[in-house]
């Protein structure tokens, strides 16, 4: 099948691998992946209603793509005749939890035995949802398929490191827009608010800013004041059709400290060197190793951190970093760095970028502002 979005025989591997004989995809970011982009707009960001919650089902069944299936809502007909998908068997008898469950449940009857191991997303998965599958495939093995659709997630295609370039770049900007917003008495709320509305002129769905001014550690908007002389970080996360970027940037009103600058300065010493081993073939755990070898040796090392981490449609995807891990790099693979200071008499310190895998090395996405961002 010339059109599916994803790399067909990939999944088939991997849920061979895991011993899968189909997959039930039940995420928002797992079911807009395998149909291509698709997801029901009215629920895309307010699925609860009533005394339950929308439901979206993608099934697949392990080497079998003509028997692939879309389960959603009677409301979805419209939007789904204007945004057709590959998948040629689409039921909207769902929508609910339990209601798209039933609905599966009798499309996987008609296409995998009785008693086949049925992947599904365990932390993605209602509770009502889970118990409808139970009773409805009493002999399947329902078995968790988080880790393999991670896996089938983890290269990004030209068309992804597009968005997630684009994504990137917006909140970057956003974020540099929110420190120029600085004034007395401004509010971390306040400056939250600037980056959201900043997002949404860019068309890129505000998630999250933690904000932490002066020296305090909390991270969480509130009516706390950005105030002269003092540091802010705004880490903030925003997204495109569930392509998500998380970038960190540091301000200050007025001039900062020596100290500030001074950690400021080896937190960009650190994020720059590392890039040197993002290429395909470093392995996860020499990453790592070389993350925590040039935190140990900057002055400020012993209250600082380094972390590296996938990125996607999911924070922490693979690859996922860690010094156990000798699995190695591949190209199209997206990384989020991080590297932090926590300086009681200035707070906290922190640059975080995003940095894909490039068959030559490494490309930074959204790297704008990563200098001081000065407000009066």
């Amino acid at each position: 099948m010339s059109n599916v979005p994803f790399d067909g025989a990939k999944l088939n591997n991997l849920l061979e691998q895991a011993g899968i004989d189909a997959v039930l995809a039940t995420s928002r970011h797992n079911v807009r992946y395998l149909t291509g982009g698709y997801y029901d707009h009215f629920h895309a960001l307010a699925p609860r209603g009533g005394s339950g919650q929308y439901e979206a089902l993608v099934g697949i069944p392990r080497g079998r793509l003509d028997a692939a299936f879309y389960v959603g809502g009677g409301s979805e007909r419209r939007q789904l005749s204007s945004m057709p998908i590959w998948i040629d068997a689409v039921d909207l008898a769902g929508g609910s939890t339990t209601r798209s469950a039933q609905a599966a449940a009798t499309l996987l009857r008609s296409r995998v035995s009785d008693t086949a191991t049925i992947g599904i997303e365990f932390p993605f998965t209602p509770a009502d949802a889970f118990v409808a599958l139970q009773h409805e495939l009493p002999r399947a093995r329902l078995v968790d398929a988080t880790d393999a659709l991670h896996e089938l997630r983890a290269i990004k295609t030209d068309e992804e490191l597009r968005v997630l370039r684009s994504v990137a770049d917006s909140v970057a900007e956003s974020i540099v827009a929110g420190f120029r917003a600085g004034h007395d008495g401004v509010t971390t709320n306040s400056l939250s608010a600037v980056v959201a509305h900043q997002m949404a002129d860019r068309r890129v769905e505000f998630l999250w800013s933690f904000t932490c001014a002066g020296p305090s550690y909390l991270r969480a908007p509130s009516s706390m004041t950005w105030d002269q002389g003092q540091v802010l970080h705004l880490d903030c996360g925003g997204e495109i059709g569930d392509y998500l970027a998380d970038i960190c940037r540091m301000g200050c009103r007025g001039e900062p400290s020596t100290l500030a600058r001074d950690l400021h300065a080896e937190c960009l010493q650190l994020q720059n060197e590392i890039r040197r081993f993002i290429r395909p073939g470093t392995p996860y755990q020499e990453l790592a190793a070389e993350g925590e070898k040039a935190l140990r040796q900057l002055p400020h090392g012993n209250v600082g951190r380094f972390v590296a981490h996938g990125i996607g449609m999911v924070s922490h995807e693979q690859p996922m970093i860690s010094a156990s891990s000798a699995r190695p790099l591949e190209a199209g693979m997206v990384l989020s760095v991080e590297t932090e200071f926590l300086e009681p008499s200035v707070g906290h310190i922190k640059i975080e970028d995003v940095v894909a895998v490039t068959p030559d090395g490494y490309e930074g996405m959204g790297d704008l502002g990563r200098e001081w961002q000065i407000s009066d």
